[in-house]
């Protein structure tokens, strides 16, 4: 049996054996029971911002366009598969 599935077979038998207890209760009597499985909660952090970088020989408008004009064109050939296939 894997750690997620102990954790989860341990979590299912607290929140379905606490039925009418106190929320609060429950989801700290959840919380002790996985630190005694071994997690540690860390603390919350931002999402870094995502930011598409140039390479050293193009910058990232000229990236962006290029893969833009990529799209457009595998877009249009699938169409035209699909239109051409739709007309045989």
């Amino acid at each position: 049996m894997t750690d997620r599935e102990r954790a989860l077979e341990l979590l299912t038998r607290i929140v379905t054996g606490n039925e009418g207890a106190d929320p609060g209760c429950t989801a700290r009597e959840c919380l002790v029971a996985l630190e005694g499985l071994g997690y540690r909660p860390t603390e919350a952090r931002p999402p870094a911002e995502w930011k598409i970088h140039g390479t050293a020989a193009k910058p990232p408008a000229d990236l962006l366009r290029e893969l833009r004009a990529d799209l457009d064109a595998k877009a249009e050939r699938a169409a035209a598969e699909r239109f051409g296939d739709d007309a045989a």
